[in-house]
């Protein structure tokens, strides 16, 4: 069922699943193409906890989704805002899920735990970002917003230079490189002009929001899920490909059916304690 809820920014819809009582699991898409990638997946488990008795809900967030909000307008503040407006809405017990980025998102909703499948902080997205426009291998790439078709080769941003000034900063002051290169045009992007945002393998995404991106972290999830090539400490690790490194969507009938599996007993054990 689609829905809608309204958060301090105006309104945006929400799909909902499952029965009108009992546990509600909210979940949180990572931002940008995974979302596109992993929400075929997710929607699949989503559904199948609603089999299992257990509500699910997925909001769209301001400029991602179906918003109406342009992309490059969207904030990491007004995606937590929203998040967090959104599980205000539902009957208690609720529970947050993430994949990915996802994580960074649900830390003010008001949730009795959260669960993470591959969580990721800001400084990784941002990286991921970079390796995002490096293989786009062309010029168009990462490119400044507000210019017009006619723009000259002088003014476009190559896949390897853009974003600079506190995003730049930030990673470095956390021993990670600049997401991108110093800039080395003088009328480039900058930091903190109108509406400036950049271009990277076709998402519009503002400046301000890739700052922001650069000091946020996860918190500390409940649970955390990993999957095959993923070493890292977990509660559980599944024998599975990462499904936000496929070319198009998949539903993984498996993997829905294993984090599914997992997000249930989760829950189960959380109201049993």
């Amino acid at each position: 069922m689609i829905d809608r809820y309204d958060w301090p920014g105006g309104t945006e819809a929400m799909l909902r699943f499952g029965p009108a009582t009992g546990p509600v699991v909210v979940l949180a898409l990572p931002p940008f193409e995974e979302a596109n990638r992993t929400r075929t997946l997710m929607v699949s488990v989503l559904r199948q906890l609603s089999d299992m008795g257990i509500a699910g809900v997925l909001p769209d967030l301001p400029g991602q989704g179906e918003s109406l909000l342009p992309t490059e307008d969207a904030a990491l503040a007004d995606w937590r805002a929203a998040f967090a407006a959104c599980v205000a809405t539902l009957p208690q017990p609720r529970f947050a899920a993430s994949i990915r980025a996802g994580a960074l998102l649900d830390g003010e909703a008001d949730v009795q735990a959260r669960w993470s499948l591959s969580p990721q902080t800001g400084a990784e997205l941002l990286r991921e970002l970079h390796r995002t426009a490096r293989s786009a291998g062309t010029p168009e790439g990462v490119r400044p917003l507000g210019k017009t078709q006619g723009t000259s080769a002088h003014d476009r941003i190559p896949a390897q230079a853009g974003i600079q000034n506190q995003a730049e900063q930030r990673l470095s002051e956390q021993s990670n490189p600049g997401l991108l290169p110093a800039q080395e045009h003088g009328d480039g992007v900058r930091e903190g002009a109108a509406g400036a945002a950049v271009e990277i393998a076709g998402n519009r995404i503002g400046l301000r929001l890739l700052d922001a991106l650069a000091g946020a972290d996860i918190g500390t999830p409940d649970r955390i899920v990993r999957l095959e090539n993923d070493a890292r400490p977990a509660d559980r690790r599944l024998p599975y490909p990462s499904p936000w490194r496929r070319a198009e969507p998949d539903a993984d009938p498996a993997l829905a059916q294993a984090l599914a599996a997992d997000i249930a007993d989760w829950v189960r054990t959380w109201r049993a304690a």
